[in-house]
């Protein structure tokens, strides 16, 4: 009987430790996908503020000044980006732009800035460069997503596609354009990285302008974007695109 009790103890013994070690190879096995292949491969991410004073960008119907709406997504794309495991470098964290000249014209000082955010993409060794921006324009009923990506990296167009098909799940957002960026802008010309140009409504539309003040939903922006980056190179990572 004593023999009996034994081994049943071993037998209980030897369950509970196959028990903790499938439980522990599963742990092992979803906190890796759950916590982001970016830790491992030490992705990195530059988030682009458009804009900033005393170039502000857009105005909207209702007095809505671009670059403060870029600022704020741009900030919660950082901090979802970095919740993931993602290196995220940031053009500028304050209302004002890069340049630092005085007593220089609005044209100059854009210049400046322009230059800087470039000398920032060069020499950071980052994957990704994404830059935030709202759009314009006369009519007033214009709405929707437009996403623009440049041309020396055309490989990234399905990036640009899904960052909108996110956008617009989780918003409602009408999907518009997703193209290749106009030369003329110069971040988006020859950029030594892939670059992806995100409008993220139109400031002219009074609807979408009240929407994009909404911080609900430029947290819903912001994590569709995120969402959609680190889906993107987790596939590439794994080969399957």
């Amino acid at each position: 009987m004593m023999y009996l009790i034994l081994n049943r103890k071993k037998v209980i013994a030897i369950c509970i430790f196959l028990m903790l070690g499938v439980a522990f190879g599963s742990f092992m096995i979803i906190v890796p996908r759950a916590g982001g292949f970016a830790k491992k491969d030490s992705l990195t991410v530059i988030v682009d503020a458009g804009h900033g004073l005393p170039d502000g960008g857009a105005v909207g119907t209702g007095g809505t000044v671009e670059q403060e709406i870029n600022l704020k997504i741009a900030e919660k794309v950082r901090e979802v980006l970095t919740a993931k495991g993602i290196n995220v470098i940031m053009t500028r964290e304050t209302p004002d732009s890069l340049s630092t000249s005085k007593n220089a014209s609005i044209r100059e000082m854009k210049i400046e800035d322009m230059k800087k955010r470039m000398k920032i993409m060069k020499k950071s060794n980052a994957d990704l460069f994404i830059s935030i921006h709202m759009n314009s324009y006369k009519n007033s009923s214009a709405k929707g997503l437009r996403i623009f990506y440049s041309q020396n990296f055309e490989d990234i167009k399905p990036l640009a596609e899904n960052i909108q098909s996110r956008m617009s799940d989780v918003t409602g957002a009408k999907m518009s354009v997703v193209k290749t960026a106009d030369t003329k802008l110069f971040l988006m010309k020859n950029p030594p990285l892939a670059s992806i140009l995100v409008e993220c409504g139109f400031l002219s539309n009074p609807e979408e302008e009240q929407n994009l003040c909404d911080d609900e939903y430029q947290s819903r922006l912001a994590w569709a974007i995120s969402d959609a980056v680190e889906k993107y190179y987790a596939l590439q990572k794994s080969g399957q695109s």
